[in-house]
C-alpha cells in the first residue's frame, strides 16, 4: 500500500497463535492514521479544534454526488460552476486519474497526483458542502500551491470532511448514498475509514 514518504505502511504482527497453543489467533496491526482511506476533521491542520470522534454524523452519511473529473491538473473553482453540480449538493467526491494508480499496489508514492485547489474549495464552503472526498492521499495540490495548505484550512475551518485516500476505479460518476465510517478514535487528528457508495 502506497504511504506518505517517511510514513511506515501498516504492519501485521502474530501475538497469539493456534498453532503455538494458543487458545484464539491475535494480531498486532501498527499503521498511521492517515493511512489508506481516511478522513481529516479539523484538528489536523488547526490546534485546539474538533477531533475526529467529534466529526458530526450528518456529514458522514447521506446523499453523494460523484463527480468524474478529467484534466491531469487540478479541480477548479471555475470547472466545478461548468460542471452542473446541482445546488444543494451536501456530498462530493472526485473521481480523478488518481484512481488508476490504485491497480498497482506496489506502486510507489508520487507528488503528480491530481487535487483539489484553493478556488475549488472555497466554492465547496460558500455552497455549503460538508464532506469533500479525493482518490489518493491529499486533497491538497503539491508544489508551490500548498503554501499554507489553503485547502486543507479552508475546508477544515469550515468544518468540512475530507476524505483522502478513495479507491474509486470501479465507481461510475452519479448519485449516491454515502456511508463514511472512520475508526472512532478519542482525540484522533485522523481516522482510517470504510466508505460506502450505495447505488440507488
Amino acid at each position: 500500500m502506497v504511504t506518505w514518504p517517511g510514513e511506515p505502511g501498516p504492519k501485521f504482527t502474530p501475538l497469539r497463535r493456534i498453532a503455538m497453543g494458543d487458545t484464539a489467533n491475535v494480531s498486532l496491526i501498527t499503521f498511521g492514521n492517515h493511512t489508506g482511506t481516511h478522513v481529516d476533521p479539523p484538528i489536523h491542520f488547526i490546534e485546539g479544534a474538533n477531533t475526529v470522534d467529534k466529526l458530526p454524523i450528518d456529514a458522514l452519511v447521506g446523499p453523494c454526488r460523484v463527480v468524474a473529473f478529467p484534466g491531469a491538473d487540478h479541480v477548479s473553482a471555475g470547472w466545478l460552476d461548468r460542471s452542473g453540480i446541482p445546488a444543494g449538493t451536501e456530498r462530493l467526491l472526485f473521481k480523478t486519474r488518481n484512481s488508476e494508480r490504485w491497480a498497482d499496489p506496489t506502486a510507489g508514492f508520487t507528488r503528480d497526483f491530481t487535487a483539489i485547489d484553493a478556488s475549488a474549495a472555497r466554492w465547496c464552503v460558500e455552497r455549503r458542502v460538508k464532506l469533500v472526498g479525493v482518490d489518493y492521499l491529499s486533497i491538497e495540490p503539491q508544489g508551490p500551491e500548498k503554501q499554507g495548505y489553503p485547502v486543507h484550512n479552508t475546508l477544515l475551518r469550515a468544518n468540512v470532511v475530507i476524505i483522502e485516500g478513495l479507491d474509486m476505479r470501479g465507481i461510475a460518476a452519479g448519485e449516491y448514498d454515502l456511508v463514511c465510517a472512520p475508526i472512532k478514535l478519542q482525540d484522533g487528528d485522523g481516522a482510517p475509514a470504510r466508505v460506502f457508495l450505495i447505488e440507488r
